[in-house]
């Protein structure tokens, strides 16, 4: 079976349940004494079945180990958009304060892009425009505003997988919670807490 690449170069990586056979998530997260200081978050798309054909459609990072990584703490959460006629897009997810442990903000990162999946791939086919267009910041930027809570611990439509091995998002609190020195309790109440806008309220921020 033809399953996605998980992402190279990371200390720990998992295949995770997307909520529906049609998508996946890879998850890659680097551990260095309890921290988690890298990862990325990524999902695919089954986007041809003959030959199956999986591309990674979205995607959400963070590095504060290098000069050149995206901190998302310093930042704020990006999600990268692929499109199949079309250059990658990035947005800019408004979000209210992310949660110190990287281990909620990895679980609550999986369990949006579950949430996302369908206008990630509505995207990737061309059946929607992206996010919201550019705007004038009279501030010049700054950290996106607190949003109201969005639905991101919502199930999917079903746990069928392209990998054997594929984590469901409460195995992944349990890998996340023994990397971070904590317990998948406390992962998944950070990434409870963690508020996050829809993708179609996401401001376009490079296309």
């Amino acid at each position: 079976m033809v399953v996605p690449s998980l992402p190279s170069g990371y200390d720990d990586t998992r295949h995770v349940q997307a909520g529906r056979p049609d998508c996946h998530i890879t998850v890659g997260f680097d551990r260095a004494r309890r921290r988690i200081p890298r990862f990325l978050i990524q999902l695919h798309y089954q986007a041809d079945t003959a030959p199956v054909r999986w591309e990674a459609i979205a995607r959400m990072d963070h590095n504060e180990t290098s000069t050149h990584g995206h901190d998302v703490y310093q930042e704020g959460l990006h999600v990268d958009l692929a499109r199949r006629s079309g250059a990658t897009v990035h947005l800019q997810v408004r979000h209210g304060p992310l949660p110190s442990n990287r281990g909620g903000l990895i679980s609550a990162a999986v369990r949006y892009l579950r949430q996302e999946a369908q206008y990630a791939v509505d995207v990737y086919e061309g059946d929607r425009s992206p996010g919201r267009p550019p705007r004038f910041s009279p501030d010049g930027g700054g950290r996106p505003p607190t949003l109201k809570p969005s639905a991101t611990l919502r199930g999917g439509m079903s746990h069928e997988s392209p990998a054997e091995d594929a984590l469901t998002p409460e195995e992944l609190d349990g890998v996340l919670a023994d990397a971070t020195g904590s317990t998948p309790e406390q992962i998944r109440a950070g990434a409870e807490d963690l508020e996050l806008a829809p993708l179609a309220e996401a401001d376009v921020v490079d296309e």
